[in-house]
Parts: C-alpha cells; structure tokens; sequence
C-alpha cells in the first residue's frame, strides 16, 4: 500500500490552488472584455443573472464532496482500506443519483427562467435558454467530477488533481475563445462549460482508477456505509443547500429589482474581491486533507503549531489584500472595462468589508470540518443563510444595491463570525495566550491596513503600467509596517530567508 507524505500531498497541493488561482485570475480578467465585446451588455447580464440559478444546481448535492474527502483522508491516516473501499462504493453510487437530480433539476429550471428573471423584451431569450440548458449538463458533470476529486484528496493524490483540474480549465478557456471569434456569442460559454465538466469527471476518474490499482483497492459496495454517509449527509446537505442558494441568490434579486445591467455593474465591480477571496482561502483548503489525515491518525499535536501560523498568515495576507482593494479597485474598474461599470466607492467598502468577515470565518470553518465537526459548521451555515435570504430580499427592494450588499455581512456576523472561530479554537484546544496573539496579528494589521488605505486613496493611475507599479509600492509598504508591528512576522520572515538561502547553496553546490 502506498501511504503518501502529508508533507509533499501538501505542498502539491498549494502548487495546484495558486497556479489554478492564477489561470482562474488571468483568464478570468482577459476574458470578460471578450464577453462584453462579443455579447451585448443586456444579454450578458441576464447571463450573470442566470448563472445565479445554475449555481442552484449544487444544492442537490447534500455536501458528499465535503464528507468523502474528509472521511477517506481520515481513513487512510488509520489505514483502514475497508472503509476506503465502502467509502468508494457507496460515495460513487450517493454522486450518481446527485448527478441525475442535477440534470433534471436544471432542465426544469431551463424551462422557467425567462419567467422568473423578468427579462426584458430587448434580451434574446431563446439563447438565455439555450445556453442555460447546455451549462446545466455541464456544471451537473462538475459536480459527479468533484466527488471522485474528493476522494483522489483524501487518497492524498494532490498532483494529478491540480494537473487535471488547470490543464481542463486552460483548455475550457481556449476552446472560449475560439467559439466566441467564431460568433458563437453566449453559447461559447456554456460550451466551455460542458467540456470542462465533461473532462474533468472523465480524467478524474481515470486517476482514480490508476491509484485503486497501484495500492490495490477495490469498489466495496454496501448498504451499511450508505446509510452511515447519508446520516452525516443530512446534516450537510441543510447547510450546504442553503448556504449555495444564499450565496448565489444575490444576482437574481438584483436583476428582479434593479434590472440585468445593474447585475454586470456589481459582478464587475466584485470580480477583485471574489478573485482575491479564492487567493486567501484556496491556500487554506491546500492543507484540509493532510489535517482529515492527521487527525485520522491521532497526531493532532504535531498539527496544532503549523495551523495557528497558517491562521496568522491568513490574516496578514488578508489585510493587505482588502486594503489594496479599498484604495485600488475603483482604478482596476475603470482601466479593465471602464469607469461607467463601477458600482462607487460605498459598494466597494461594502464588498470588501464583507471580504475580511467571510474569508476569515470561512478559512477557521474548512479547518473544523477538516478536524471532524461537520455537523455543527453544517448547522450554523443553515441557520445563517436562513437570515441572509429575507435580508437581501429587503435590503435590495427598499434600500437598493446598497442593500443587497450589506445583507451577507450582517448575517455573517450574526452567525459564522462567532461560532466558527470558537469552534476552531476548541478543537485545536487553543491557550488563552494563543488565542491572544492571533488577535494582536489581526488587529495589528487591520491597523496598517487602515494607515495605507488612507495613504493610496489618492493616485489614480492611468495605465496598467502605473497601476502594478502602485499596487506592488502598496504591498512592499505594508510588509514594512507589519514587519515593524508583528514579532510573529518576523519570525516567518526569517525563516522563509533561511529556506532561500539554503536553497541557494544547495544549488551552488549542485553546479560545481
């Protein structure tokens, strides 16, 4: 049996989510000029609109990719490949049914959408549809493709994932590109989307059948691992179901009130805030297998060190993050897609407040859902999505967009932003002196964070030249005052010097 290092399943893993991130981020900026110059404005943003609703496509899965990385990463730190193989029989047959329910769910949805978004008589309805129904083929296969991914990670296998997952999305993106030049307009996107859920279920599977034969696993199919999956299953299933259509309903609501061009103006104006969210937490979720794998393994202690530094890094990269988008976004608007499709400067605090809160809880929860506490992190995200509906719904009729976008970060904080945090610190049994420092590091850098936004509100460059050239004075400023401010940072800073020098001399070496 080949018992992989947590270490190196790691480091593979951060490798995959930051090259992922920076294709996801490099494609996703150069391709919505595209969108807007091949697709009209209107129609484009009934497709954000509707994009919402396909989202509502993942609420059929009851969070089986949650539950199966964790539990086989969690099995295979105990070595126990029975429950591997009864894992696998009963996850697979569980994705199956969640993959006919998606595509029938979404056919229905097809059929009703010019209804329930409203459209105007402007917007092409028929390829709204169209589009919408071949999306629906695609993300469902997305998501059949996330519960063999699922447990490819718990097998610790990080490599051939991320390979897998970037190559596919590349390529999802040429073939874009290619149909949107061929006038193709909004079906280029959804034909990028079913090949990249197409590829993607059909490599993944592929890899895993690879990995059953080199450790000699087998499918074991049984009624008993089925009925143990669909008990926790019952608990995710509440908070994942409605935390997906809490999350994606926003669009829609906007486009109900306020109108399909309202909708681009947000998206656009939040595509740096939700990019720059995935660069935080996606690093985060890197580590879940290899923590599911030492708590299977009762090692917890070992663990406990690392995750209180990676919590501290989080935090400092956050801050610098959110106060670059507080001073910088409206510029990054203006020179991508122009100033005419910025929501202001009060929508933009908003949304990047709303970052800090939810990145920072969503970040603490995936590590207790790593630990084993998939119930209560369940539980708390149904009750805060029950909260966040009724307050969007009002936030946007009467208050506008402004509305709509204070409602998730009052129901953050009503809920998760409390519960998440004590959770974490409970399971990893944190000291009061531990709980102490993360505090300082946070508070010390929302500090440096509000100093510098104040600082680099004022230029406006004018070229992307002159906008890196600010962004990258913005970042080499805040790392000056956190190293000033911050033992903890120093300390990381250090050691990232020792690792490079011993890199280097590793290499000198090597050459003569």
């Amino acid at each position: 049996m080949d018992i992989r290092s947590r270490r190196k399943t790691t480091k593979w893993n951060l490798f995959s989510k930051f090259s992922g991130m920076a294709l996801a981020m490099v494609a996703g900026v150069a391709m919505v000029p595209l969108y807007l110059r091949f697709i009209p404005l209107d129609l484009y943003g009934a497709w954000l609109a509707s994009g919402n609703m396909l989202a509502w496509l993942s609420t059929v899965d009851p969070g089986l990719t949650v539950v199966l990385q964790q539990r086989v990463a969690s099995a295979y730190g105990k070595q126990d490949f029975q429950t591997i193989e009864e894992l696998l029989g009963g996850g697979l047959f569980i994705a199956g049914i969640v993959l006919i329910a998606a595509i029938l769910f979404g056919l229905v949805c097809a059929h009703y959408l010019p209804v329930w978004l409203d459209l105007p008589s402007t917007v092409d309805v028929e390829v709204i549809v169209q589009a919408f129904s071949l999306a629906v083929i695609g993300t469902s296969l997305m998501i059949f493709s996330f519960a063999i991914s699922a447990i490819n990670q718990g097998l610790q296998g990080s490599l051939g994932i991320g390979l897998i997952t970037n190559i596919v999305v590349a390529l999802s993106f040429v073939l874009m590109i290619i149909l949107l030049f061929k006038e193709f307009g909004l079906l280029a996107i959804a034909i990028g989307l079913l090949f990249q859920g197409a590829s993607n279920t059909l490599c993944q599977g592929v890899y895993l059948l690879w990995r059953m034969a080199c450790e000699k696993i087998r499918f074991s199919f049984s009624f008993s691992s089925i009925k143990a999956l669909a008990k926790i299953l019952s608990y995710t299933f509440l908070g994942r179901m409605s935390g997906i259509f809490a999350n994606n309903v926003d669009l829609f609501i906007v486009a109900r009130f306020l109108g399909p061009e309202t909708v681009a103006v947000l998206s656009l104006t939040r595509k740096a805030p939700d990019l720059s969210k995935n660069f935080v937490d996606q690093p985060i979720a890197a580590f879940m297998p290899a923590v599911s794998h030492v708590s299977g393994s009762g090692e917890m202690d070992k663990v406990r060190e690392v995750l209180i530094r990676l919590v501290r890094i989080m935090l400092w990269v956050l801050c610098m993050v959110v106060g670059g988008l507080i001073a910088l976004n409206d510029d990054f608007v203006r020179l991508w897609v122009g100033r005419h499709l910025f929501a202001g400067e009060s929508i933009n605090l908003i949304l990047c407040s709303s970052l800090f809160v939810t990145t920072t809880t969503i970040c603490t929860g995936y590590i207790c859902v790593a630990i084993g506490n998939i119930k209560g992190i369940s539980l708390a995200g149904f009750v805060q999505s029950l909260l966040f509906i009724p307050l969007v719904i009002y936030g946007t009729k009467y208050f506008g967009l402004i509305g709509g976008v204070l409602a998730p970060l009052i129901a953050v904080f009503a809920v998760s932003a409390w519960y998440y945090p004590r959770s974490f610190s409970r399971l990893l049994k944190l000291s009061a002196e531990n709980r102490k420092d993360i505090i300082f590091d946070g508070l010390s850098s929302l500090a440096v964070t509000i100093l510098l936004t104040l600082g680099f509100s004022q230029p406006h460059p004018n070229s992307w030249f002159q906008f890196i050239a600010v962004v990258a004075t913005f970042c080499f400023c805040y790392v000056c005052f956190i190293y000033i401010v911050s033992k903890a940072f120093k300390y990381e800073m250090r050691n990232i010097g020792r690792i490079l020098l011993r890199n280097i001399a590793f290499i000198t070496r090597c050459q003569r």
